[in-house]
């Protein structure tokens, strides 16, 4: 009875640690970046005008488009839409964190339109990958060897 408990509380306690991490990452080295401040913006600095309709469209297909196009499979329909939208925002999470520190050009990590979009598209990355193992994996599986 009690592996039972500890199978089913792995996931929950894995993704709560996760993001407790990551608040706290967030918030000791991330800030906005000057084009997306809007107390700092400049007019020459408009690149929210310039990438958000893009970054709207690639957000969309992130969170609504991917969950979706894997709802054909009848027994992981409902599971795929919930895992999607789950690795879709700790990938985003991940990717601007280790894009900043990677690309850090001032003391702190910058968030704007622009590394928002480039987290997308990491998560992207990893959702189609996702795609590929929808059904042979669990969400706890990795590391493991495939039957």
């Amino acid at each position: 009875m009690a592996s039972l408990w500890m199978s089913k509380l792995k996931l929950p306690l894995l993704l709560l640690i996760l993001q407790i991490i990551f608040v706290v990452l967030f918030g000791l080295t991330v800030e906005y970046d000057d084009s997306a401040d809007a107390k700092r913006s400049s007019s020459k600095t408009n690149d929210v005008e310039k990438y958000y309709p893009m970054f709207q469209d690639v957000h969309v297909m992130i969170f609504v488009g991917f969950g979706f196009l894997m709802t054909f499979l009848k027994r992981y329909g409902y599971s795929s839409v919930g895992f999607n939208m789950l690795l879709g925002a700790l990938v985003i999470q991940w990717a601007i964190l280790v894009l900043g520190y990677f690309h850090k050009e001032h003391d702190k990590v910058q968030v704007g339109i622009t590394s928002m979009l480039t987290a997308d598209f990491a998560a992207a990355a990893v959702l189609i990958t996702f795609g590929a193992l929808l059904g042979k994996v669990g969400p706890l599986h990795i590391g493991y060897e495939l039957n």
